[in-house]
């Protein structure tokens, strides 16, 4: 399972309610990958890593860290709550075919967060994370090129949840 959306859109707040609900491990990008980024000197980067020229090698390994954990959890947990923008991956390709390599015998459901960009935009500016003031605004994103469970991100948490685990099968969520 994973949840896709640009930031602000709600990610980690219905990544954790849904691994609450299903009883699963919560692996959030940020919280794999940002710790480790945010030690660095920003000299090695050229600035803050999210806004590095170096953009795309600093994102390759991200997610490779987050392919590598969620290989682990999956062998050893059975299933796990992926969190990330997963911008690429919806666009299918190798992403997306990694992506799926890692989720293993667990399987992937994307879960993809949309909304209105003001809406996500206020909510960045209202949680005031230093992520944020280094974060460009994304241009606008084609529809997923991948099968994906659509979510809209004016939901309260817990209407996404039911939406979530009603496209999961589950009755009565």
């Amino acid at each position: 399972m994973a949840i896709a959306g640009v930031a602000g859109s709600g990610k980690s707040t219905l990544g954790r309610a849904l691994a609450t609900a299903l009883r699963a491990p919560l692996l959030d990008l940020d919280s794999v990958t940002n710790p480790l980024l945010d030690r660095l000197p920003a000299e090695i980067f050229g600035g803050h890593w999210l806004a590095s020229p170096h953009g795309g090698a600093v994102r390759d390994g991200r997610y490779a860290a987050l392919c590598a954990v969620t290989r682990d959890t999956v062998a050893t947990a059975g299933r796990a709550v992926l969190v990330a923008p997963f911008t690429a991956e919806l666009r299918g390709g190798e992403e997306w075919d990694r992506l799926r390599a890692a989720s293993g015998t667990a399987g992937l459901c994307m879960v993809h967060i949309d909304g209105d960009a003001d809406l996500f935009a206020a909510r960045r500016a209202r949680r005031s994370e230093d992520r944020d003031r280094h974060r460009t605004a994304p241009p606008p994103a084609p529809p997923p090129a991948v099968p994906v469970l659509a979510v809209d991100g004016e939901l309260t948490t817990d209407r996404q949840l039911r939406r979530v685990l009603a496209g999961l099968g589950f009755r009565n969520p």
